[in-house]
């Protein structure tokens, strides 16, 4: 069995990115897994058992995992086939499934998110689009369109209380409002950790200062309006939002940790 996290998994031909994906519900104490085998299995941590296997109908395998974040019993995944999926475990496997979208598809999903407390699910394929979606409806609310266009979309972070999503492809990320405008403006900054060099200088976008240097992992704070960023070089990178002189607002690289050498970020 080969293990893995979102972070680093790797593609297959069939849009499946291989490896271990997972949900965690700290209320509940429940744990989502799912992989290449097309089911979610359930995990109640305080005993240590899978308590529950749910089939989930898919060509190729599961990419991504999120729940409610509320009773854990509503969860959301992302398929290899384009198709977005909303359960809910309390309802027999067959009979289980609260919604049903296939408008990313032929694209793989590479991320879900579901608000918690709220109707909203937003997801994110691997052509760039990011599309909001609302349980009371069959159809997306709105989409935002290839966010990015020079390479495949990797990652997706939602800020939990805010409506700001953060994106990501292999050498760059961009933070976007909920009406799809790119937001914010991103600048170097020399910090007690040592200099970050040119990793931010369009819009709201991360560029590496090498071609080599990849993006692995991306993560939202909960609450406050802070994220991370990491590339396969080690290096960690903290980003909050900035008021540059003379300007309105925007963010920046505040420090930046070298030698972290991590695939993913909490």
């Amino acid at each position: 069995v080969r293990y893995g996290v979102e972070g680093a998994a790797s593609k297959s031909n069939n849009g499946y990115f291989g490896g271990l994906v997972t949900a965690w519900n700290q209320r509940s104490a429940l744990l989502y897994a799912g992989g290449n085998d097309k089911e979610v299995r359930v995990w109640d941590i305080n005993t240590e058992m899978c308590i529950e296997e749910i089939p989930v109908a898919s060509i190729g395998g599961i990419n991504c995992i999120s729940q409610d974040g509320v009773s854990g019993n509503i969860f959301a995944t992302g398929n290899a086939d384009g198709v977005v999926r909303v359960m809910d475990r309390r309802l027999k496997a067959r009979t289980g499934v609260v919604a049903n979208w296939r408008e990313h598809s032929p694209y793989a999903v590479r991320n879900v998110f579901m608000r918690p407390g709220h109707t909203e699910v937003i997801s994110a394929a691997t052509n760039g689009d990011i599309k909001y979606w609302d349980l009371r409806h069959r159809s997306s609310v709105f989409t935002v369109v290839q966010t990015h266009s020079d390479n495949a979309l990797t990652h997706m972070a939602v800020h939990e209380n805010a409506p700001v999503t953060l994106t990501a492809s292999a050498d760059s990320a961009k933070i976007w409002n909920q009406r799809g405008n790119n937001i914010g403006v991103v600048t170097a900054a020399k910090n007690t950790y040592g200099s970050v060099a040119s990793y931010m200088k369009s819009l709201a976008g991360y560029r590496a200062k090498a071609p080599a240097v990849q993006l692995t992992a991306i993560a939202m704070h909960t609450y406050l309006p802070v994220a991370l960023i990491v590339s396969d070089d080690g290096r960690v990178s903290y980003i909050q939002p900035m008021k540059p002189n003379g300007g309105s607002g925007g963010g920046g690289v505040v420090a930046s940790l070298a030698g972290a050498r991590a695939s993913s970020a909490l």
